[in-house]
């Protein structure tokens, strides 16, 4: 089969289509025509940054995870080709999405991958392939996080990174919850945060967020530009913040000595239900993942360049078609 090889680390010139073996399926797993490879951030850290340095996260990922010689991208939709004798659920020629195996998944950017049956599904039938590919693992943070903050129906939730690939899913999951959401954003995000389903959003470009009078149930921080402390200062006396992504290591630090910070991270804490709950939201039209762009497999450098040069609206997927 063809792949998009990691040949060289922190390097996108080491991006390769190459010929590799194609992966062998156990009894648990089905084999699958990948169709749809979404990139998050475990595949950005293995290359420099914006500002061309390399960062020590890829270097200390690319280490752990063995990936040179292998495809990245762990998140996947596409066609069932073979199926594991203790693999009741599926059968051949099913479209399906989920996360390929282990803690730091990877092998998605080829043709074919394999699936542990724990984390396929159905693909849900209102939802592209590239759609279904982005509601996985942003998804299961997002469920996890507010699921921990316990959000319940008439519940006031800001969302602080509401345009984001976890952002937009908070957003979603919160409204379909019963809550009231409060999107924070930048000028250019205002219209999707809104599209996602926020009552209200905040243009932090033009509106200082910490003065509204509004005071929150939950608060779900997903990028780390935002103060912990102002935050803080903007719930209910019983009120919850769970910060996620750059502010997890702060707030893990802090949590033990404020009980309105709490903390998700979904290695830690996985929902083997997201999968099914995200087929649940999708085919009751309350969930519509929004995809910033789709590109082809022969130009797998540009979306990774785009990725680490812009401020992505929701999630950047590959079409893994390489006949083309």
């Amino acid at each position: 089969m063809k792949a998009i090889i990691y040949t060289k680390p922190g390097d996108l010139d080491g991006l390769k289509i190459q010929e590799v073996s194609t992966p062998a399926s156990n009894d648990d797993q089905v084999l699958i025509k990948v169709k749809a490879c979404v990139l998050n951030v475990l595949d950005f850290t293995h290359f420099s940054n914006k500002n061309g340095k390399p960062s020590l996260s890829g270097k200390l990922t690319d280490r752990m995870t063995r990936i040179i010689g292998h495809p990245l991208g762990g998140e996947v939709a596409g066609i069932v080709k073979r199926v594991g004798k203790n693999v009741t659920r599926l059968k051949v020629g099913d479209p399906v999405f989920g996360v390929t195996p282990g803690a730091l998944p990877s092998g998605g950017l080829a043709e074919y991958t394999v699936l542990d049956k724990d984390n396929v599904a159905l693909k849900p039938a209102g939802l592209s392939f590239a759609q279904a590919a982005a509601a996985t693992l942003m998804f299961q943070t997002a469920l996890g996080a507010l699921r921990k903050a316990r959000v319940k129906s008439g519940d006031k939730v800001l969302v602080y990174g509401a345009s984001g690939g976890v952002g937009q899913y908070v957003v979603q999951i919160a409204k379909a919850m019963g809550a009231e959401v409060t999107g924070v954003c930048s000028t250019r995000n205002v219209e999707l945060a809104e599209e996602m389903g926020c009552t209200q959003v905040i243009d932090y470009k033009i509106q200082d967020f910490r003065k509204i009078n509004t005071r929150f149930d939950v608060i779900i921080a997903v990028n780390g530009s935002a103060d912990v402390k102002d935050l803080l200062g903007m719930l209910k006396s019983d009120g919850t913040l769970i910060p996620i992504g750059q502010h997890y290591t702060k707030a893990l630090l802090r949590a033990p000595f404020n009980k309105h910070i709490a903390t998700y991270s979904q290695p830690m804490a996985p929902q083997k239900d997201y999968l099914q709950a995200a087929t649940k939201l999708a085919d009751a039209g309350k969930l519509a993942p929004h995809v910033d762009h789709v590109w082809p497999v022969t130009e797998a450098k540009q979306a990774f360049e785009y990725a680490l040069t812009q401020h992505v609206q929701g999630k950047i997927v590959i079409a893994t078609d390489f006949s083309k």
